[in-house]
Formats: C-alpha cells, sequence, structure tokens
C-alpha cells in the first residue's frame, strides 16, 4: 500500500509541474511538489484518523491534539518532529466521565478542554477532571438521535462557546451559542442566501428515514470572528461576535459554477429517485473549508465534483466512480487570487491544513496516521 501511495503521487508531481502563473484570477498552472510521512508513535499506537471536530492546534501548528478512541485519550502529536509527544487520558464513566463516545473536542480560552457526545458536554482540565457541565441536547432528549436537535461545538469567544445549532427532525441548522456565565444558548439566524431549502432530500421505509441536507462549515477567523460557508456555495460569511453581524464575501469562480444551481427538496419512498436526485446533487460542484496558511497570510479551499455511474447500485447512498478536484487561493480578506485543478488528485482532501509552506492532508497508511504534503509555488 505505501509503494502506490508514493508512486501515485509522483506521478501528480510529473503532470503538474507547470509554471505558467496568472496575476488575478481565472485558471492558473502551479508548482507543485509533494513527499509523504508518517507520525512515529513509538511504543504506542497513534490514533490513524483525524476530523476537525475532534482536533485542534496550538497557535504555531507546531503541535496537533487529537482524540484517541482506541485508549480515550487526547494525543499531542509534535508536528516537526513527526512524533507522538504524549498523551492525556481520561474517563468514561463516573464523575469525570466524558461519555463512551467523543464527537467534539474544542480548546477553550482558559487552556480548559470541552469535551462533548451526542448527550453529554462538560469542561475539563488536562489531568481529566470535569470541572462543570451543560446538555448539548436543546430538544428532544428522549428522541431517537435523528430527531433532536443538538449544540455542535465550534469556537470559544470570550465568554461564549459558538457553533452550529442542527435541528435534526427539520433537517436544518442555524449559529448558535452557549453562554458559560448564563447557562443558556441562544440563536442567530443563518443567512438565507445558501439556500439550504432547496437541498432536502429524504427516503421513508416504514418507520425508518434516511435524510440528507447539505452542512454548514464554521471556522475561526481572525483573533475573535468566525467564518460561516456551505457544502453548496463558494459564498463565505464573515460573522463578528461583537456586532452579531454577516460581512457577505462572494467568490466568482470560472472553472466551475460558484454554488450548486438546480433545486433538490424531496420526500419520497421511492428509493431509486432518492438515490437519483443525490447523484444529481453531488454531480454539481461540493465546497470543503478554508485552509488558513498563517505563514503567507492567505487561505486555500478545495472543491469538487463527482461523476456516478449511469446504473446505480441498489442501497444505500451511491459511491462515485470519480472525482475532479480544485483548488482556489484567496487573500486573507477571503478574496479570490487564483484557482486551478488538481487532475491527479481523485479523492477529497476531508481534513487539510496548511504549515511550512505547504499543504497537509490527512492518509491512513496501513492503519498508521500520515500527511501528503503538497508544496505549492505561487
Amino acid at each position: 500500500m505505501r509503494l502506490f501511495v508514493f508512486l501515485f503521487f509522483a506521478s501528480f508531481l510529473i503532470g503538474c509541474g507547470s509554471g505558467d502563473h496568472r496575476e488575478k484570477t481565472g485558471e492558473v498552472r502551479l508548482d507543485f511538489s509533494l513527499d509523504t510521512v508518517i507520525v512515529d508513535g513509538g511504543e504506542q499506537l497513534v490514533f490513524p484518523y483525524l476530523a476537525a471536530s475532534r482536533s485542534f492546534f496550538t497557535d504555531n501548528k507546531r503541535f496537533l491534539f487529537n482524540f484517541n478512541d482506541f485508549d480515550h485519550t487526547v494525543e499531542k502529536i509534535d508536528l516537526e518532529k513527526l512524533k507522538l509527544a504524549g498523551k492525556y487520558p481520561l474517563e468514561k464513566e463516573g464523575p469525570n466521565g466524558t461519555g463512551e463516545y467523543v464527537d467534539y473536542l474544542v480548546l477553550l480560552d482558559s487552556g480548559k478542554l470541552l469535551i462533548q457526545t451526542s448527550n453529554q458536554a462538560g469542561i475539563f482540565d488536562w489531568e481529566g477532571n470535569k470541572l462543570r457541565e451543560f446538555d448539548p441536547l436543546l430538544e428532544g432528549a428522549s428522541l431517537m438521535h435523528v430527531d433532536r436537535k443538538t449544540f455542535q461545538p465550534v469556537k470559544v469567544v470570550g465568554d461564549q462557546i459558538y457553533g452550529l445549532i442542527v435541528d435534526n427532525a427539520a433537517n436544518t441548522g442555524e449559529l448558535g451559542y452557549y453562554g458559560l456565565s448564563r447557562d443558556e444558548f441562544s440563536y442567530i439566524p443563518l443567512a438565507k442566501d445558501f439556500r439550504h431549502g432547496d437541498f432536502n432530500l429524504e427516503h421513508r421505509e416504514g418507520n425508518s428515514r434516511r435524510r440528507y441536507a447539505p452542512g454548514f462549515v464554521m471556522q475561526a477567523y481572525g483573533e475573535n470572528m468566525l467564518v460561516v460557508g456551505s457544502t453548496v456555495s463558494s459564498t463565505v460569511f464573515i460573522f463578528d461576535p461583537e456586532t452579531q453581524q454577516f460581512a457577505k464575501k462572494e467568490c466568482n469562480l470560472s472553472l466551475t459554477a460558484s454554488e450548486k444551481k438546480g433545486v433538490y427538496r424531496l420526500a419520497t419512498e421511492d428509493k431509486a429517485a432518492f438515490q437519483r436526485a443525490y447523484v444529481a446533487l453531488y454531480e454539481e460542484v461540493s465546497f470543503g473549508p478554508l485552509i488558513w496558511d498563517v505563514e503567507n497570510e492567505r487561505y486555500f479551499r478545495f472543491y469538487y465534483e463527482y461523476s456516478y455511474p449511469d446504473e446505480l447500485p441498489p442501497g444505500g447512498f451511491p459511491r462515485p466512480v470519480s472525482t475532479v478536484v480544485y483548488l482556489m487561493v484567496l487573500d486573507n480578506e477571503l478574496n479570490l487570487l487564483h484557482e486551478t485543478s488538481l487532475p491527479q488528485l481523485d479523492h477529497v482532501p476531508y481534513f487539510s491544513f496548511a504549515k511550512d509552506d505547504k499543504i497537509w492532508i490527512f492518509v491512513n497508511l496501513e492503519d498508521e496516521l500520515g500527511f501528503v504534503r503538497m508544496s505549492i509555488d505561487l
């Protein structure tokens, strides 16, 4: 498997090594170089998966902290030495219990940790002591998970924990925050420009329901602000917690559409109709999160289009047969600088970050935590 990975990305280097740059927006052929690295755990096993909701970095990206499901610890990974630097054990049950399955791990301004499962949330110190707790279930605590309204934490600004409030029953989401001192939730309606009401699929079969709605992406922006985006559009909104206002930033792309154009509203018992709508939705362009390059004060953002077979197999969500991946480059005010296709990257980089003038893309290499590091010469 490792040999295949190295050979694959060597061909990517050859195929993308053009230097025809442009000054402004539009497609630009970028110079790439790539390498693949693996984190050394020494005598211990490093958890081989990363998710943005359960990981965070120090400000200089020296250390990556990630939750390990295998031994229920927070891992500290040294990205300079590519080694496991330490582990912080936590309890699942009891007065200091986090709960069985951790969904969210957020570093608070106080240096404490917010750790949340599907039905409980707590503030912990690094020794694993629970200092306080709150209920992330706003509605539907006694209902099945698919019918609940829950809080998904993202970032702390002062006394407020900002995140998304997701109403699973209505298949909608909005911006919200939990006030630590007041012990209550507040709501801020998300901008309707994302047209999420146009992308709401549901398949009913007996008493079961399978739903799909595109997700919002909320991230830190600058020192104390947030940026809210969506998988359906290149547009993002900068949110200022002090004024409670949104500022819209549009992105007019030339390589793809700048947003999904179709309308996909469907509630059906016909599994084939549900699959066709899902495929049509994802054959249109979709957008990933922003990636902050602190050294060069710019952002990257991957976007992509899927292709599916003409005849869909029976069952759940169909798998694409091919993926076309693109990359946009934006300045620190989220103005578009460049866009390029990545013809040899055949999968969506779901967890990526920028460090040392490279984009680091998480990969699982034979159950070891690894990264493909992509250098880009602009």
